[in-house]
């Protein structure tokens, strides 16, 4: 799944904000939903103050590259990737 994180003072819901629900997943850890379909839609968390994580596919360039992959350790065993870049392993965080 992809999530691509934001500064929070750069995001904001246009629309269908009634709409989203929230539930603590985990200790320092918030995650949104639709309440009238149920897909995943954002992520907030402690171990990344200030960012606001959203789900799903994006329709428009982004301003930058990728960064990083996290929670590398979880990924699915099939996943395949040589870019290059940090990969930062499950529930700790580690860089690998």
């Amino acid at each position: 799944m992809l999530w691509v994180g934001f500064d929070e003072g750069a995001f904001r819901i246009v629309s269908g904000a009634e709409a989203l629900g929230r539930y603590q997943s985990s200790p320092g850890a918030e995650r949104s939903f639709c309440t009238r379909c149920g897909t995943p839609m954002l992520f907030r968390s402690q171990r990344w103050p200030g960012e606001v994580h959203v789900a799903g596919a994006l329709l428009d360039a982004l301003d930058r590259a990728p960064q990083a992959h996290v929670f590398w350790d979880d990924r699915a065993p099939f996943t395949v990737c040589e870019d290059g870049l940090p990969r930062r392993g499950g529930q700790t965080g580690v860089e690998k």
